[in-house]
């Protein structure tokens, strides 16, 4: 299990109980502090999201040449595969806030 606020690697997987485990110890159980600790969480989870665009629109560009095409194809799998990933830790890290906060009662 990893826990995000230790990991600098933004195309890392976060499970929903790293999320929770960080959530605990910010040993709050004010919601503006445990927003604010969302929101440090979700900041370098954006970064896969943008950079399968980039990849993706990158890669679109790439196949409309033949020669282009060797690299354009692969660079699409590559952008849907970041694009996706950080879709999943954004939404791991919705989920373990939301079970987080209806656990305390907040």
């Amino acid at each position: 299990m990893m826990i995000p606020a230790a990991n600098t690697n933004p195309f890392a997987r976060v499970d929903k109980q790293s999320v929770i485990g960080t959530l605990k110890s910010s040993g709050s159980r004010d919601p503006d502090v445990l927003h604010a600790q969302k929101a440090s969480l979700m900041s370098p989870l954006k970064i896969p999201r943008i950079a399968g665009v980039v990849c993706i629109g990158s890669g679109i560009f790439l196949t409309i040449t033949i020669i282009g095409a060797f690299i354009g194809i692969p660079m699409i799998f590559v952008g849907w595969w970041f694009w996706r990933r950080g879709g999943k830790n954004i939404a791991a890290v919705e989920q373990g806030y939301a079970e987080y906060l209806k656990a305390i009662g907040a």
